[in-house]
């Protein structure tokens, strides 16, 4: 008789373990929901990076004594809208604007 429930405790111990194993909280499926973001913030931690090296690449065109002036030009258009007398400007509003 005790061999009988020593053999169901260790079925229920076996099905237990199992299950949180494969499902509890830190279990394979989780494991894989968390390999997922770990690749999401990768790519994430990629984009920041290359941005930021594009900003320190940025600042070094903009020191004093090595200020680059097509970039400055581009920054002055693109930032504070500035035009030459000569250019025509064309305003084009949102096509789903009312007016």
């Amino acid at each position: 008789m005790a061999s009988k429930y020593a053999a169901a405790l260790m079925c229920a111990l076996t099905v237990y373990f199992a299950y949180h194993a494969l499902a509890g909280d830190q279990g394979l499926g989780h494991w894989s929901d968390m390999q997922d973001t770990l690749q999401a913030k990768r790519a994430e931690l990629a984009e920041i990076k290359a941005a930021n090296d594009q900003l320190r690449t940025d600042i070094g065109r903009l020191t004093p004594g090595t200020v680059d002036p097509d970039l400055v030009e581009e920054l002055a258009r693109e930032d504070l809208g500035f035009v030459y007398e000569d250019e025509i400007v064309l305003l084009v509003g949102d096509p789903g604007a009312a007016f």
